[in-house]
């Protein structure tokens, strides 16, 4: 072959090559919707991948192209996504429509990781449906108090470890301590395991859920990514999020305690045995196998393991940059132990209004999840983006995102809305909370099915933490909070370091078994 057609050879790959990474990129400009301009390849994700933003300012940005608009238009990479910012769209596109946006977009190639990938927040389909209907009975009030007293003796148990720490010692990462205490309530309200990680670090619940769980860190969010928008590549490669041997470990703790319970009858509270005793209704239809129960008490791990921390760590550092709202959450909980004989029981905590508030607010400003996404099953007519324009239709395969942090951070909805205000939800919390412009849980049928569990599990720290110490800034603390940027999930940069004092006198917090109500 001769140079001339070897250059030709090369100049028609090329172009094709070229083809196919802007292939997509056309659409918003065809339709005339608000978009950033994309780069070949990377889409509007470059400066993600860059690591010089995070994917927080990603959504506020694409959510502050246009304050008239409706929506806006976004590339994930190569994919073009619909940025809803109108909240009637989101509620038709989350709740009225829900046929025709039932599923999140895949996030994980289940060829390549099977227990992630058939948690209940992978499934779509039919078969979400089957296994949402299954696993709700579990996550009701009333089964959520039923571990709450394990739950409570993990957070006394911490809340001791630090009241009595020595002096040089009260300085610390809190990333690494809260991860230990949500390893804990897991291991213990899943899984039927008593551990300390505070203690015993090594132990291996604890060391593998850091491997597992982990997704604050560029290598997994950059997994992550391949799996959704490459999964080919994913599959080629075999990038696997959960470590195979990681997999069997957590199957293996399913598989033995199913066994044993069938076998000698014992019963406990925990979330195994809603989902054993959920095969005994009839009324449930779907019959959960023992690898269906692993999968998706490995995905309740996996989603509160790390993010349970993460917002736990917000609320320390907001706390500790506004002492006083410690202050004043402090007296609601020595003022509620004293009216309970120094006992925090389920009922009295869930009628502390200004924790409520506070946690609420916190999950306003930084909600752990920046953006929810939907995916388009059947063709679906958005009206014009702005007057004008012209109606724009989402094909099916289409993925839409809410953008949730912009949402929570829009001065239409919310008043200052950069400053920590707890009072805007203790004086109007239902209000507020049913706006529509209130989302960190999400929104519709596939709202968080773990949130109770969530807020319960942060509540119960704080309360017996923040009744015998409290958190204070430090030189290492970074003021105002900053995230971390090129990482998917909300964490902070270089971390969350915050000291602990003793308080000089605190109510006598009882650390016998806690009643449930």
């Amino acid at each position: 072959m001769d140079c001339l057609s070897v250059a030709l050879s090369l100049v028609a790959v090329l172009v094709a090559l070229y083809y196919f990474v802007t292939s997509n990129h056309n659409l918003f400009k065809k339709h005339g919707i608000v978009h950033v301009p994309p780069t070949p390849l990377f889409g509007n994700m470059g400066s993600f991948v860059k690591r010089q933003t995070t994917m927080a300012d990603l959504i506020l940005n694409a959510y502050q192209l246009d304050p008239k608009a409706k929506y806006v238009g976004f590339y994930e990479f190569l994919t073009p996504i619909i940025v809803l910012r109108d909240l009637d769209l989101i509620k038709a596109v989350t709740m009225k429509h829900v046929e025709q946006f039932p599923d999140h977009r895949s996030m994980v190639d289940r060829k390549v990781d099977a227990m992630l990938g058939g948690s209940l927040f992978m499934l779509n389909g039919d078969e979400w449906k089957d296994h949402r209907n299954v696993l709700s009975p579990t996550f009701t009030s009333s089964k959520i108090k039923t571990m709450y007293k394990l739950m409570s003796e993990c957070a006394i148990r911490f809340a001791e470890h630090l009241s009595n720490l020595p002096e040089e010692q009260r300085e610390m990462e809190m990333k690494g301590l809260l991860t230990k205490y949500t390893n804990d309530v897991i291991a213990s309200c899943v899984y039927n395991v008593s551990v300390d990680s505070i203690k015993e670090p090594n132990n291996v619940f604890y060391v593998y859920g850091k491997i597992s769980t982990s997704v604050a860190t560029f290598k997994k969010s950059l997994i992550i990514l391949i799996h959704r928008n490459a999964q080919w590549l994913a599959e080629l490669l075999q990038l696997k999020i959960l470590d195979s041997y990681i997999g069997k470990f957590f199957h293996d703790q399913v598989a033995d305690q199913v066994e044993t319970r069938q076998r000698t009858g014992v019963r406990r509270s925990d979330f195994l045995q809603l989902l054993m005793d959920s095969n005994k209704r009839k009324e449930s239809g779907k019959q959960l196998t023992v690898q269906e129960m692993a999968n998706h008490a490995f995905g309740f791990f996996f989603g509160g393991f790390d993010t349970v921390a993460s917002q736990t760590c917000i609320v320390a550092h907001l706390l500790a940059e506004n002492p006083d709202v410690q202050e004043r959450l402090q007296q609601e909980i020595d003022e509620t132990l004293e009216n309970n004989n120094g006992e925090l029981t389920y009922d009295a905590m869930h009628e502390m209004k200004y924790l409520d508030a506070v946690i609420s607010e916190v999950m306003r400003l930084f909600p752990i999840a920046t953006f929810m996404d939907r995916m388009c099953v059947k063709d679906f007519e958005l009206p014009p983006a702005r007057p004008g324009d012209k109606p724009f239709t989402v094909k099916a395969g289409m993925n839409v995102w809410i953008p949730v942090y912009g949402i929570h951070r829009d001065p239409k909805y919310y008043e200052n809305p950069l400053k920590f205000d707890p009072d805007r939800f203790y004086e109007n919390h239902k209000a507020v909370t049913s706006s529509g412009a209130y989302m960190p849980f999400g929104l519709g049928p596939r709202i968080c099915i773990g949130n109770r569990f969530a807020l319960t599990e942060m509540k119960v720290l704080l309360c017996h933490v923040l009744a015998k110490c409290s958190i204070k800034l430090t030189p290492r603390t970074i003021t105002p909070l900053q995230l971390e940027k090129g990482v998917i999930n909300t964490t902070g940069r270089n971390g969350f370091w915050l000291a602990i004092e003793p308080r000089k006198s605190f109510p006598d917090v009882s650390a016998s078994p806690v009643p449930c109500s």
